[in-house]
């Protein structure tokens, strides 16, 4: 064998350890395509286990603030990285196609990274990162950015991984010129992390003097230059208006190839994350007020209006009103003779599972 044939087949032997070793690292295929649907059992968990659930707490990320001038600051909410952010896709109830889809773009990063470290001079693919959510309220998008966020700090491609919250009141002050400014403050909030506008369409309303239309060609121009930016956007909606926003700016369009819908939950769905938001707090049903539970849950859900449904938001309303008349019931029962054990105080019972409201649209007025 030649010497020249030898070094090639080193190179090629090297290049595909150094791949495997990006793979490895970056993804855990393990559980890809899985439902994990165990919940957490009464046992303490371990020191180590928690960490892996905790934010990561870096002095990098401190709560942030626009500044149109000192009388008039709007609060901008940060949300940390996680330290084990496959474990969180993973565990989401549902979001099948939701969960393959961001496994294959952090495939395709991945891979991207492996060939330009293993081929000096190797022209790397334009990966855009930047994303839409289409989906109601309650349907986890908020969830799934920072989870995104971390993955891509993960795997590389984004050197911080906070996510900054923003809405359409984040970019509008009182004088004109403050909406440049407010979009030059969040950016560089976000920088190294994913910057998510809630309801971004709300920025394209039909009136020409809208100020939120500025926003929109401000962002435009820094998409423009999205090959050397350290930042992923991500605008979040429901799917009409926000479909409406990308058909009126074919621009804007072309800048966001990354598209996730997000589907109402089931009630099989919606059924699991109430227990896992119980378990949190070490409550049990009794088998009767899970049954009553799941029948309000049930109508309730027969019944949901298309753009007032709460999806997982019901869930927590509804847990919160179950929770008072727990505590209620517990705290007259403590002053009784037969004070509750601390077994029950865990457990739900049917008395404590009471309807909400749900919400209804609005009625239509004028012609």
């Amino acid at each position: 064998m030649s010497d020249k044939t030898q070094e090639s087949m080193m190179e090629d032997d090297e290049f595909s350890l150094l791949l495997k070793e990006f793979v490895d690292s970056a993804l855990d295929d393990d559980n890809d395509n899985q439902e994990t649907t165990s919940f957490l059992n009464d046992e303490e968990e371990d020191d180590e286990e928690k960490d892996e659930d905790e934010e990561i707490n870096l002095e990098d990320f401190p709560e942030g603030s626009v500044e149109f001038n000192e009388k008039n600051t709007v609060k901008v909410e940060i949300l940390k990285p996680l330290r084990n952010p496959r474990k969180k896709l993973d565990q989401l109830v549902g979001c099948k196609n939701i969960k393959q889809q961001i496994s294959d773009l952090l495939l395709f990063t991945t891979y991207n990274r492996c060939m330009a470290m293993g081929n000096p001079g190797w022209k790397e693919h334009n990966v855009s990162l930047h994303a839409i959510f289409f989906g109601k309220p309650g349907t986890g998008k908020t969830t799934v950015c920072k989870i995104y966020g971390s993955l891509l700090r993960e795997v590389g491609v984004l050197s911080k991984g906070h996510v900054v919250i923003c809405t359409r009141s984040t970019f509008l002050g009182t004088n004109w010129g403050d909406e440049e400014k407010a979009v030059r403050q969040v950016l560089e909030m976000a920088e190294g992390g994913v910057l998510m506008i809630d309801e971004a369409y709300l920025l394209n309303s039909p009136h020409p003097n809208d100020p939120g239309k500025l926003v929109i060609q401000l962002l435009m121009e820094i998409l423009a230059n999205e090959y050397h930016r350290d930042i992923a956007i991500v605008l979040c909606g429901y799917k009409e208006p926000m479909q409406q926003l990308l058909d009126l700016n074919a621009g804007l369009a072309s800048r966001f190839p990354n598209r996730f819908e997000f589907a109402d939950f089931t009630v099989d769905e919606l059924m699991e994350i109430t227990l896992r938001r119980m378990d949190e707090y070490k409550y049990h049903f009794t088998r009767a007020a899970k049954a009553k539970y799941k029948a309000l849950l049930t109508e309730a859900y027969a019944g949901r209006d298309a753009n007032t449904w709460g999806n997982a938001r019901f869930v927590a309303n509804l847990l919160e009103h179950i929770y008072l008349a727990h505590a209620k019931r517990c705290v007259n029962y403590a002053f009784a003779e037969d004070a509750p054990t601390i077994k029950k105080c865990f457990t739900i019972t049917p008395a404590d599972v009471q309807p909400i409201d749900v919400p209804k649209p609005k009625p239509h007025v004028g012609f």
